[in-house]
């Protein structure tokens, strides 16, 4: 049991997050990033955001907000008018040319780094709360779930020597589905678990041929609700020439989740991730 713990102790080194020092004024916040504006929510900061981009979409609070675009589509102009004293943001905001602006126009921008693993998330929480100066005091309660839930990660991980034969869909383009390929969230949820991808020799998140799902055959397929319904619910699927013919649609090994729950490495990822492992079995 002992050699349990200390390998969960390594399990939790080596998770700096870059620049986490504290933002000059964070009185007016643009987020972009939906797993960035759950975490301000959580710390209970949220009275501080004046905008939000299109990928966050929880809590529901965010919906009256107004938005800057899409997270790696951001307009300069539109984020200048709002009059934002920090925009902090995921990894991947973007464009480059547009951040560069905002950054000539002397508005701080914070892009939090992100590691696709439980202890990633923690890490993530860990900067957001430093960015924004939030006392220890605050934060120790919900670090302490968060890792309580990288924690039980850790043992179902640990657990699955052999884990499930997995592939895990985002959407659909004219019909073929849109898979999660090596250096992807999708691969990164599956990796928690302990699940084998089955299309992890391929880079990032790439349409699939019938053939190939077939030589892989997955015994289990993740569709996001989005893409399911997009599909045409659960009978739709079944009907896909690329997939009803793999192992996961004829044993009915199917599971719809919420995509940004499940890919967005925010908070709920955690907990949406135990709720996969638990249908794997």
């Amino acid at each position: 049991m002992r050699g349990i713990a200390f390998s969960f102790v390594l399990f939790l080194a080596g998770y700096a997050q870059g620049d986490c020092s504290p933002a000059k004024d964070t009185s007016r916040i643009a987020i972009a990033g939906g797993s960035i504006t759950e975490l301000v929510y959580l710390l209970k900061r949220d009275s501080q955001i004046i905008a939000v981009d299109t990928t966050s979409n929880y809590p529901e609070q965010t919906s009256s907000l107004p938005s800057i675009g899409y997270v790696r589509n951001l307009s300069a102009e539109g984020i200048l008018s709002l009059k934002p004293t920090l925009i902090l943001g995921e990894h991947d905001m973007g464009p480059p040319e547009v951040i560069n602006q905002l950054e000539k126009v002397s508005v701080e921008v914070k892009k939090v780094e992100e590691r696709q693993s439980a202890m990633g998330i923690v890490a993530k929480l860990e900067c957001v709360a430093a960015i924004l100066d939030v006392p220890e005091s605050e934060t120790n309660l919900i670090k302490g779930n968060l890792l309580v839930l990288a924690k039980d990660l850790y043992e179902i991980k640990r657990v699955s020597a052999a884990g499930p034969r997995v592939a895990l869909i985002l959407s659909f383009i004219d019909g073929s589905p849109i898979l999660a390929g090596n250096a992807t969230s999708g691969d990164g949820v599956l990796d928690m678990i302990g699940a084998t991808n089955v299309f992890s020799d391929i880079e990032g998140w790439k349409p699939a041929t019938r053939e190939s799902l077939l030589s892989r055959n997955p015994a289990h397929l993740v569709v996001t609700q989005r893409g399911l319904k997009a599909q045409g619910g659960m009978a739709g699927l079944e009907k896909n020439p690329a997939l009803r013919l793999t192992s996961a649609v004829k044993d009915g090994n199917v599971y719809a989740l919420d995509g940004m729950a499940l890919l967005g490495f925010g908070p709920r990822t955690l907990e949406t991730a135990i709720v996969l492992a638990e249908k794997l079995k």
